[in-house]
């Protein structure tokens, strides 16, 4: 194991003395979207500071939801719908090196829960090298649908400590990372888990390698989870942004338990009225050592496609999202269409959702409609 992040770790000291030039910068698809049309789903934008004392920013958003549904089977089974969600953000700006930052999340939807969602630090040192530690969130990964694209998204909600070395057309990161829920004492260092990232702008094209191996509490059925170690590609042709990223966990140096594949592309034309954006992911995963009733090969794809600005007012959007696996035959199809302003700080949404699978000799239904408000404060 020690012989496979040595070698890991020589390809990152070898790759970042490449020549490159500035990488692309993408804008999200229909950044200011609701959750129900965005077609890339993203991390909601913390709205602007309404107010600041001695460099202290309280700011919140409000989302309120109550509808009607219907799920049909067999037969229609009709139904309500209330949920409730208020996020209080909290920014700490004492001088332009150090920042703190938390989120409180309250919510009703069948149940009451209030929860941390992140709280953490930042430092700039010597003006270049970027520290931050806390709980948060992180994410690596160019592909923007499938979860398994991001290779921390098992990490987050965990402690963290992030240090980011930039340069001129790259940046080297390093993340320490821990369950703080699992531990009952402080963490050795076999309890972190470790992983590296370097990314890299060659010519046009932005490369980026990585490796992550768990600490000894972090498992899956049981089973402590395999190092994994990868690399991706992104690139923008024609207006397209192409993207491809292959991984593959590592058990020992000479052997491995499975590789996973996603490409994709994704293209926004924003340039006239409506907007209309479209997103489409292949990915292909290997398990040397299926259990049973898993398949050891899978054949996954995702398609999003997404039209705004429609309409007199340029107050109406749609989208839809179509998931489908290959190999067992099932997936399904959502579309939404929503209508803002149609209320003070309110939308209309309205979906409907087809699930389909061999077993099924008639697709599932589910319908929905919503007012939903959204308010910043």
């Amino acid at each position: 194991m020690k012989k496979l992040f040595t070698a890991v770790l020589f390809l990152l000291f070898i790759f970042s003395f490449a020549n490159a030039q500035e990488a692309d910068d993408f804008d999200s698809i229909f950044d200011d979207a609701g959750a129900d049309v965005e077609v890339e789903q993203a991390t909601p934008v913390i709205p602007a500071a309404s107010s600041s004392i001695s460099g202290i920013s309280f700011t919140g958003h409000f989302d309120g939801d109550v509808g009607l549904s219907a799920i049909i089977k067999d037969k229609p089974d009709f139904g309500g719908y209330i949920a409730l969600k208020n996020m209080l953000y909290m920014d700490v700006k004492p001088n332009p090196s150090v920042g703190i930052h938390g989120a409180l999340e309250t919510s009703l939807d069948n149940k009451f829960s209030i929860g941390l969602t992140y709280f953490y630090f930042d430092y700039l040192l010597f003006d270049r090298i970027f520290i931050s530690a806390g709980k948060k969130s992180l994410t690596w990964g160019y592909t923007r649908l499938f979860a398994d694209g991001n290779i921390m998204a098992d990490t987050n909600g965990m402690l963290n400590a992030e240090v980011r070395f930039p340069w001129s057309s790259g940046t080297l990161t390093l993340v320490g990372a821990y369950n703080y829920a699992l531990l009952t004492s402080t963490p050795s260092y076999t309890d972190i888990t470790y992983a590296a990232s370097l990314e890299q702008t060659i010519g046009h094209t932005s490369a980026h390698l990585f490796a992550k191996k768990y600490g000894k509490s972090e498992t899956s059925g049981g089973v402590h989870k395999s190092p994994v170690a990868g690399l991706e590609l992104k690139r923008t042709i024609l207006g397209f942004d192409f993207y491809a990223q292959g991984a593959a966990r590592l058990p020992g140096f000479k052997s491995f338990e499975g590789v996973n594949a996603i490409a994709g592309f994704y293209r926004l034309w924003d340039g006239f009225d409506p907007n209309i954006g479209i997103n489409i992911e292949y990915e292909y995963k290997y398990i040397q050592n299926p259990a049973d009733g898993q398949n050891a090969h899978n054949n996954l794809l995702w398609l999003q496609w997404g039209i705004k600005r429609i309409g007199k007012k340029k107050n109406m959007k749609g989208a839809v999202d179509w998931q489908h696996n290959f190999t067992d035959s099932n997936g399904k199809v959502t579309a939404a269409f929503i209508v803002d302003g149609l209320f003070p700080y309110a939308s209309w949404k309205n979906g409907v959702e087809v699930s389909y699978s061999p077993a099924r000799k008639i697709p599932e239904f589910k319908i929905a409609t919503t007012i939903s408000l959204s308010l910043d404060y």
